[in-house]
């Protein structure tokens, strides 16, 4: 005997299914909250979601996990072609890994642990330039990033500044996460990597960034659950 009968997996399985129904509906709410109320928000559970030939092409080669990483993140994101009244159609890759939307569409998709969420919008109704959401399964990641700060930290007023954003979890985690969600956002005109300590996270009057020294307008949001830390920047045009 183990000790473990299937009474106790079911209700262990149930409990997490909770967990996470609770841990989305956390996402959602606090990116409806930062986002303007004709944005598409959704988040799900990662898992097999049927998506379409051209987009299972691009990942036939990956491990199971990292498909349903990004079976999750098509399959969202098509639903919020539809939302916006477009034609349902395959959201390929550009040469940075980033989604290629749609012309008329501004988007981002994040995915860690267990959670994929997205965000999209209609160019021509909004002055955002581009948008990035950052998710991090803290579980996963909280307490390893002290060791990598030399990789994307260009000095402690960064870790300083991320004291405004009133948020109870590691700052260097916080700051990598921004800077992931800055990169989404900037992917647009992106035509290589960019060198995270090319990006400068300071304080003046509220939270702001440059890139290569030049000052970016930008709005930066972060909030935290039990489970997950979520990141979000627009950069208005």
């Amino acid at each position: 005997m183990s000790g473990w009968d299937d009474l106790d997996i079911d209700s262990m399985s149930a409990t997490n299914t909770n967990i996470i129904g609770s841990e989305i509906e956390q996402i959602e709410r606090s990116l409806r909250q930062w986002f303007p109320s004709e944005v598409f928000i959704k988040a799900a559970r990662i898992m097999d979601y049927p998506i379409l030939a051209e987009e299972r092409a691009l990942v036939a080669n990956a491990v199971s996990h990292r498909q349903q990483e990004f079976a999750t993140g098509r399959w969202l994101s098509r639903k919020g072609l539809q939302y916006l009244g477009l034609p349902d159609a395959p959201i390929t890759m550009g040469r940075l890994r980033n989604p290629l939307w749609p012309e008329s569409v501004i988007g981002t998709i994040s995915h860690d642990g267990e959670v994929c969420a997205v965000a999209l919008m209609q160019k021509q109704r909004h002055i955002a330039a581009g948008i990035g959401i950052d998710l991090v399964h803290l579980h996963q990641r909280a307490g390893r990033m002290h060791d990598l700060t030399p990789m994307f930290m260009t000095g402690t007023d960064e870790l300083k500044a991320m004291a405004a954003m009133k948020v109870a979890v590691d700052p260097a985690l916080l700051l990598f996460s921004i800077k992931e969600s800055v990169v989404k956002a900037l992917s647009f005109q992106l035509e290589d990597f960019i060198d995270m300590r090319s990006i400068e996270i300071y304080y003046a009057d509220g939270l702001r960034f440059r890139v290569f020294g030049q000052p970016v307008s930008a709005d930066m949001q972060a909030a935290a659950s039990d489970e997950y830390l979520l990141t979000a920047v627009t950069v208005r045009s």
